[in-house]
C-alpha cells in the first residue's frame, strides 16, 4: 500500500538519527571503499504534491559517503548514505538498511550470476541515482533459488530512480524494474528488456520525468496491486516513454492517470488498460491489436469502471478485427483534448457516454457524437449539447 509522503520535518529527524553511522560494506572481501563526510553529487529530484517522491527532501549530505569499486564478490550494504559505485562485477548489490540508501552508479557493470543485480531487501527509501555522462548496465540470471525475487532490479521497499546518466536492464529471468512497495522514476535515460514485464510498481508506480525505453514480452509499465483498495495507481505526468510489449503496455489494477509527459506505444495488445482510467494531458500515441484505451474490471474493482478525457493529445490506431479504440466497460466522458482515431470500431462502453468538448477525428473526419459500438446497443449515443 502507499506510504503516506513523509513530511520535511520527519525526513530531517530520520537522517539526523542515522548521520552519525559509518558507511561500510558487508566486509572488506565485497569491495574496496573509503568514507568521506558528505558527497559532492547532488540529488537531482525535485518535489510536487502528488506525484513526486520525497527524495527531493532528503540531505544527502547529512549522512557519511562510500565510493566503492565493485568486485566480482558484489557488495552488501547495511548503512545509510550515499554510496559512488564504479567498476563491474557478476556478483549482485544487496540492501539491507534501516535508513535511507543512495546508490550513484558511475559507469557500472552488473552482470549477475545469480539472482537480480540489484535487490533491495530492507531500507526506508532507496535511490538510484544515475551519475552525470555515466553509462550503466545491469542483467539478472536467468535463474535463481528465490523466485519471489523477479526483477534485475528489485526493491521490497519504496525505490526512486534519477540522475541524468543512463541505465540499460536486461531481464532474463522476468521483470526489468520491480518495486515492491511505491516505484517513482524521476529522470534518467532507461531502456528496460524484458523476458516478461518491464516496469512494475506494485502499490504504484508514477512517472514525472526521464527518457524510458520499455521492450517487453510481457506488460510494458504497470502497477499490479489487486487486494489493497487505493494502490494499483499508475501516474505519468512527464518523461518520454516508449514501450513496445507483447501484451498490455499500460496497465494498472486500480487506476491510470495521464497528465502529462509523451507516451509512445508502438505494439501493444491493450494499449491502455485500467478500472478507471483517466487522460487530463501530455501527448500519447497508441497502437494495440485488441483495445486501445479500455477501462475493464480487475480482482479489487468491480464496478465504477470508467474513462475519463479531459485534456492532452490521443492518437490511437487499431489493428483489423473485433477492436475498439476506446473501450468502457461502465462510464466514458470526452470533456477535452485532441483524440484522433484509426479503426473500424472507435467507441465502445456499457455505461453512459458524454461528450462536451475536445477535438475528435474517426478516420479522417471530424465527429461531434459517440457512436456506440457496443454489441447489443448500449446505451446510445452521446453528443455536445
Amino acid at each position: 500500500m502507499r506510504r503516506p509522503a513523509l513530511t520535511t520535518a520527519a525526513l530531517l529527524t530520520s537522517v539526523l538519527l542515522v548521520s552519525g553511522c559509518a558507511a561500510t560494506s558487508a566486509s572488506s572481501d565485497t569491495a574496496t571503499a573509503t568514507t568521506t563526510p558528505s558527497t559532492s553529487t547532488e540529488s537531482t529530484t525535485s518535489s510536487t504534491v502528488d506525484t513526486s517522491s520525497e527524495s527531493g527532501d532528503i540531505d544527502w549530505s547529512t549522512l557519511p559517503t562510500t565510493e566503492v569499486a565493485l568486485t566480482d564478490d558484489g557488495l552488501t550494504i547495511t548503512e545509510p548514505g550515499t554510496y559512488v559505485l564504479t567498476g563491474s562485477s557478476t556478483g549482485q548489490i544487496v540492501v539491507d538498511s534501516d535508513g535511507l540508501v543512495r546508490i550513484i552508479l558511475d559507469g557500472v557493470t552488473i552482470d549477475s550470476a545469480d539472482g537480480a543485480a540489484i535487490r533491495v531487501d530492507n531500507a526506508e527509501t532507496t535511490v538510484i541515482e544515475l551519475a552525470e555522462g555515466s553509462t550503466n548496465s545491469v542483467a539478472d540470471a536467468s535463474t535463481r533459488s528465490d523466485e519471489e525475487i523477479d526483477g534485475a532490479i528489485y526493491s521490497a521497499d519504496d525505490l526512486v530512480i534519477t540522475g541524468t546518466g543512463s541505465l540499460e536492464v536486461a531481464a532474463n529471468f522476468a521483470d526489468g524494474i520491480v518495486g515492491k512497495d511505491d516505484l517513482w522514476i524521476e529522470a534518467g535515460t532507461i531502456a528496460v528488456s524484458s523476458v516478461d514485464d518491464g516496469i512494475r510498481g506494485t502499490d504504484s508506480l508514477t512517472v514525472t520525468g526521464g527518457t524510458i525505453d520499455v521492450d517487453a514480452a510481457g506488460d510494458g509499465i504497470k502497477s499490479s496491486n489487486d487486494t489493497d483498495a487505493g494502490a494499483g495507481q499508475l501516474v505519468v505526468s512527464g518523461g518520454e516513454i516508449t514501450i513496445t510489449s507483447g501484451d498490455d503496455a499500460v496497465k494498472a489494477e486500480q487506476q491510470v492517470t495521464i497528465s502529462g509527459g509523451v507516451i509512445d506505444i508502438v505494439s501493444s495488445v491493450e494499449g491502455i488498460e485500467a478500472p478507471v482510467i483517466v487522460i487530463e494531458g501530455g501527448q500519447t500515441s497508441v497502437n494495440a491489436s485488441d483495445d486501445g484505451v479500455n477501462a475493464a474490471a480487475s480482482a479489487i474493482v468491480t464496478s465504477g469502471l470508467s474513462i475519463s478525457i479531459s485534456g492532452g493529445d490521443l492518437s490511437i490506431v487499431m489493428g483489423s478485427g473485433d477492436t475498439d479504440a476506446v473501450d468502457s466497460n461502465g462510464d466514458l466522458s470526452i470533456s477535452g483534448g485532441t483524440i484522433d482515431i484509426t479503426a473500424q470500431s472507435a467507441f465502445d462502453y456499457d455505461g453512459s457516454g458524454t461528450l462536451t468538448g475536445g477535438t475528435i477525428t474517426v478516420n479522417g473526419e471530424e465527429v461531434t457524437e459517440l457512436s456506440n459500438q457496443m454489441m447489443g446497443g448500449g446505451m446510445g449515443g452521446g453528443g455536445r449539447p
